[in-house]
């Protein structure tokens, strides 16, 4: 499936790259609290101080929601905590999400919700991805193949 342009968004739901990059978004920013953490330096700092943005939690339904769309299409595992938070409050609010983060962009479009990038390029296609064993070659959930012992890794599966 192509992802689709976002278009002008009126409520917008702001990653840590925005304050980082200091994009100027047009229309009401929220953010949620974990991202002031994530925010190192000072000036990325003071830029989520004046952007008036609001810093406000998710619903637990809507971080259930959020949690179980990235176990659909695999970005659970590269997910943070902040991500999903980011993703669940933007559910939540029907807002547009503003993010460089490609698994949270996966996420959100598989979601069906509108997404603007800061400073990377956006995704092309919303994947699904699995996790298969490169020794035998068997998809398998967890850290490690129950089959031969091997590491995981991500790879990834189908467009959707």
């Amino acid at each position: 499936m192509e992802a689709k342009s976002s278009g002008m968004c009126a409520l917008i739901v702001a990653d840590s790259s925005v304050f980082i990059c200091g994009k100027a978004l047009e229309g009401e920013v929220v953010t949620v609290p974990g991202v002031e953490g994530e925010l190192k330096d000072i000036r990325s700092r003071m830029r989520l101080q004046i952007s008036g943005a609001r810093i406000e939690a998710p619903s637990a339904k809507a971080l259930e929601k959020a949690r179980a769309a990235a176990l659909e299409t695999g970005d659970v595992a590269v997910l943070s905590e902040v991500d999903l938070e980011l993703l669940a409050k933007t559910l939540e609010l029907s807002a547009c999400l503003a993010t460089d983060d490609y698994a949270l962009q996966n996420a959100a479009l598989h979601l069906g919700l509108k997404v603007e990038t800061v400073a990377q390029p956006r995704i092309r296609k919303i994947v699904k991805r699995t996790q298969r064993c490169i020794g035998c070659g068997r998809p398998f959930e967890g850290e490690e193949c129950p089959v031969c012992g091997t590491p995981a890794k991500k790879r990834k599966g189908g467009y959707k």
